[in-house]
């Protein structure tokens, strides 16, 4: 069978269609993702600013908490209260320079309940103490109007400096940890409410506090802490400050956006719609100027549009074929058909000799039958063609197994381990064709030749002219016409090896015919 010859897509390198929808979905996700980072970055920026901030307040209240409590000291007052410190902590409390690493991260530190009210206690504030408390509440009075900071001091016991009966902090856990010289961090909601919605709180920036203890040190012994909270900058006040970048970072989404769709209209958009287009054309019957498109944007799309134009050009090889079909056999039907209808007539007209009648009905069944063979070999040839390729391409069979009982025809076999690529079915089907074709040309031998992928059949018949070898194998040609040949034997061998991807080659030889069927390699 003569292929179609279609114009090849150009094998250019192009993104794959799983690339192409990896890149889509990661930047339609890269929106949410880093405006969500963006605001937890934020967030977190603004929540370590205010603990740096808080830091730096409560090392002044507690210098000035240590300095107004050792102004207080008497002779009488022979021992510091308090908890001595380890050797360690001592150390570092003592250095000429102290830092401090970031305590807390939104990411890591859970976000605590709301800062527990101080519970009433059986202890009591030193006299030391309640000197000094006073001091200490207008100094934060007056701090906390820049500062907007909440401030509380507590002694070493945990006892509020400023609440008019003993109430102590002792048992919350930064205040717990400050108590024994140490810096206490921590994030609380700011209400129960925000706890109970804590994501619209934390994008606010204002559903939580950041809550510092700082030790108070005199003399080795932490003698109070210093227990400071604030709430972050709402992040919508630097949003504000930063409308200009916001903007700018609004712009450049909306630039990717366009450049991505633009992408996907020139990647996947308009070659889809030229090969529907195309399609569309080939579904009219015009298979007319059809040639690769300028861009196939990628390879899958490419891989399409190389099968649309090879379907199409199959459809239009195969409309040829069946007109010329079409032709052949109205043609070879032709000629019985008026030998039948001829004799038939001459029947009708009566007194006919019986000699005459007997010719005209063999005449009438000889027609018949040459239909009945050119029909049923143009089924055989239809099935072969309309085969799916390579569904019976699978498995191996040996080549003595295939061979045809053939009157009169003796067939020899090189070698009987020999095997061919073919199914059962389809090599019995094609030796036979070959066998008929032989005895049909007056050999009485026979002879196969197996190697490696190529199968020699030559026979001892009259052969061929070399003029016709090049026609042999074209539907309906045929050198016994005049003997009832159809011409549809080899056509129907070439259709079942097509389904193989093998060929048949008439070769010329001195004595017979010799034929060699070549199959392709692994």
């Amino acid at each position: 069978m003569t292929r179609p010859l279609i114009n090849r897509v150009p094998n250019k390198w192009r993104p794959r269609m799983a690339l192409v929808v990896t890149l889509v979905c990661a930047s339609l996700l890269a929106v949410p993702s880093v405006a969500i980072f963006a605001l937890q970055f934020g967030t977190n920026w603004f929540m370590r600013e205010t603990e740096s901030a808080l830091l730096k307040q409560a090392a002044i209240y507690a210098s000035a908490y240590a300095q107004a409590f050792e102004a207080t000291k008497t002779e009488a007052d022979t021992a510091t209260p308090g908890y001595y410190l380890p050797p360690p902590i001592r150390v570092f409390w003592n250095a000429e320079a102290r830092t401090f690493n970031s305590l807390l991260d939104l990411r890591v530190n859970t976000i605590e309940p709301t800062r527990p009210d101080a519970v009433e206690s059986d202890k009591t504030l030193g006299p030391r103490y309640r000197q000094i408390a006073d001091g200490l509440k207008t100094l934060a009075e007056r701090a906390g109007r820049t500062t907007l900071s909440s401030v509380v001091f507590v002694d070493f016991q945990g006892l509020d400096l400023q609440a008019a009966t003993p109430m102590s902090f002792a048992s919350v856990p930064e205040v717990e940890k400050a108590l024994r010289g140490e810096v206490g961090a921590a994030l609380r909601w700011h209400s129960d409410a925000d706890a109970r919605w804590p994501f619209l709180s934390v994008s606010r920036g204002t559903g939580f506090r950041v809550l510092i203890t700082y030790p108070v040190i005199s003399s080795n012994r932490v003698i109070g802490a210093v227990y400071i909270s604030r709430t972050p900058r709402p992040l919508e006040n630097y949003s504000s400050q930063e409308a200009t970048a916001f903007l700018t970072l609004a712009a450049v989404t909306v630039l990717g956006a366009l450049i991505i769709g633009s992408f996907l209209v020139w990647a996947v958009l308009r070659p889809l719609l030229a090969l529907r287009n195309q399609a569309r054309r080939v579904a009219n019957g015009d298979d007319t100027d059809l040639a690769p498109l300028g861009h196939y944007g990628i390879a899958e799309i490419a891989q399409l549009g190389d099968a649309l134009l090879t379907m199409a050009g199959s459809l239009s090889q195969r409309s040829k074929e069946i007109a010329i079909y079409t032709n052949h056999v109205t043609h070879e039907l032709k000629s019985p058909v008026t030998s039948i209808v001829g004799a038939a007539e001459l029947l009708e007209d009566g007194d006919l000799p019986p000699e005459t009648q007997r010719a005209l009905a063999a005449t009438i069944r000889e027609q018949g039958e040459r239909m009945t063979r050119l029909l049923d070999q143009l089924r055989e040839i239809t099935r072969a063609r309309q085969q799916v390729s390579g569904q019976s391409s699978h498995g191996t069979t040996r080549l003595s197994q295939m061979l045809p009982a053939e009157d009169g025809l003796e067939i020899s076999v090189n070698s009987d381990q020999a095997t061919l690529p073919l199914s059962l079915l389809h090599g019995r089907t094609i030796l036979s064709h070959m066998a008929q074709n032989a005895r049909h040309h007056g050999a009485d031998r026979l002879s196969l030749h197996w190697n490696d992928r190529q199968l020699i059949i030559t026979d001892n018949g009259r052969g061929f002219a070399d003029v016709d070898l090049t026609r042999l194998g074209q539907p309906f040609f045929t050198t016994r016409r005049e003997e009832g040949g159809t011409g549809l034997g080899l056509a129907i061998v070439i259709a079942i090896l097509d389904l193989y991807g093998g060929t048949l080659r008439p070769v010329r030889h001195e004595e017979g015919a010799r034929f060699e069927i070549f199959f392709p390699g692994d």
